[in-house]
């Protein structure tokens, strides 16, 4: 995958079978992405990560669906510096 194919609001599945939820980037230009985690009553509101875009694009195998309102997630997982492109 490309860094050019990097959305938010796509959830990505890894080669690992992980999922994970873009959000947008930081100000620094790295991708914000919040894992699935194990509660399955509040999936994607754990916790958020920052990570190169190209290190993402690196363990992204595929999307796997898209998610409109991310401001839910976005607050959830306290990332209030989320910047979308």
């Amino acid at each position: 995958m490309s860094e050019s194919d990097i959305q938010p609001g796509w959830i990505y599945r890894t080669s690992n079978n992980q999922e994970r939820l873009v959000l947008g980037w930081d100000r620094d230009g790295r991708v914000v992405y919040t894992s699935k985690g194990r509660d399955d009553a509040t999936p994607f509101q754990n916790c958020h990560v920052r990570i190169t875009g190209k290190k993402f694009a690196q363990r992204a195998i595929g999307k796997v669906r898209f998610i409109e309102d991310l401001k839910p997630y976005i607050i959830a997982n306290k990332a209030t510096t989320v910047v979308r492109r």
